[in-house]
C-alpha cells in the first residue's frame, strides 16, 4: 500500500517541502473512509481540509436545484482535492462525492499553515497549482462554447482513459463504473443526448461496454469523432 509520505510527495505544493516537512505532514494526517455515493463534503460546507486519494475514486460536481449536476472531474487514486480550502479557509466552491468505496487522507488547513508560513518556496508551488486549476477551468469554458456534445463525450472519454484507462490487447479498459446519467453530468448535457452518441461511437467501433465499465477500442476514432 502506498505510504502517507508518498501519497503527500505526489501533490506538486507538498513536493516542495523538505523531507522533514513531509514526514510531520504524514503524521498529522487523518484516514477517512467512505463508502459508494457517500458525499465527502457538500458545496458551501466550510473549507477545513484537503484531500488526498489513497485508494477508490470521487467525483467533484456543482450541484444544482433541478437536479442535473455537473461534474467537474473524476479523481482516482493519488490524486488529490479540496486545495482551496488550505488557502483561505473559505467555504467549498464544489460538491464532492465517493464514485466507490474510497480511502483519502485529510490534511487539516491550521497544519498546513503552520508550514507554509515558513516555507515560501510551497508557496510558490500552491500557486502554481492553482494556475493549473484555472487553466483547466478554462478549457472546460472553451468546449463548452466550441465542441458539439459528441466532441465533448469523445474528449471526456480520452480524458478518463489517460487518468484511469487500463491497457489490453483490445484497447483500454476505463477502470470506473459509469453510468450515461454520471457522464451526462460530466458534460452537462442530458442522457439521452449521451445515449445518442455513444450509440454512434459503438457503431463506429469506438467503444463498448462490460457492464458498467467503458472500454475504449479505437482511441484514434475517438479524435477524429471531435475534429
Amino acid at each position: 500500500m502506498t505510504t502517507a509520505v508518498e501519497l503527500l510527495q505526489r501533490v506538486p505544493f507538498l513536493a516542495a517541502l523538505t523531507a522533514g516537512d513531509r514526514d510531520a505532514l504524514a503524521a498529522a494526517v487523518k484516514r477517512r473512509r467512505f463508502v459508494r455515493g457517500q458525499a465527502v463534503f457538500s458545496k458551501d460546507d466550510p473549507g477545513d481540509a484537503m484531500y488526498i486519494i489513497e485508494e477508490g475514486s470521487v467525483r467533484i460536481y456543482l450541484p444544482s436545484p433541478q437536479g442535473a449536476d455537473l461534474t467537474l472531474a473524476v479523481l482516482g487514486g493519488g490524486e488529490f482535492f479540496g486545495d482551496l480550502a488550505l488557502l483561505d479557509g473559505g467555504h467549498r466552491s464544489a460538491s464532492a462525492t465517493a464514485l466507490r468505496d474510497t480511502t483519502v487522507l485529510a490534511l487539516d488547513r491550521a497544519d498546513f499553515t503552520d508550514l507554509l508560513q515558513s516555507r515560501p518556496q510551497a508557496a510558490m508551488a500552491v500557486l502554481a497549482s492553482v494556475t493549473q486549476r484555472l487553466r483547466e477551468t478554462n478549457e472546460t469554458a472553451g468546449d463548452l462554447a466550441f465542441l458539439d456534445v459528441g466532441g465533448r463525450l469523445a474528449k471526456k472519454l480520452l480524458e478518463l482513459a489517460a487518468s484511469h484507462g487500463v491497457p489490453r490487447p483490445d484497447g483500454i479498459l476505463l477502470d470506473l463504473p459509469l453510468t450515461q446519467e454520471e457522464l451526462a453530468n460530466m458534460l452537462g448535457v442530458t442522457r439521452e443526448s449521451v445515449n445518442r452518441h455513444l450509440s454512434s461511437l459503438r457503431r463506429k467501433g469506438a467503444v463498448s461496454r462490460e457492464g458498467r465499465r467503458f472500454l475504449i477500442r479505437d482511441a484514434e476514432a475517438l479524435r477524429r469523432y471531435i475534429g
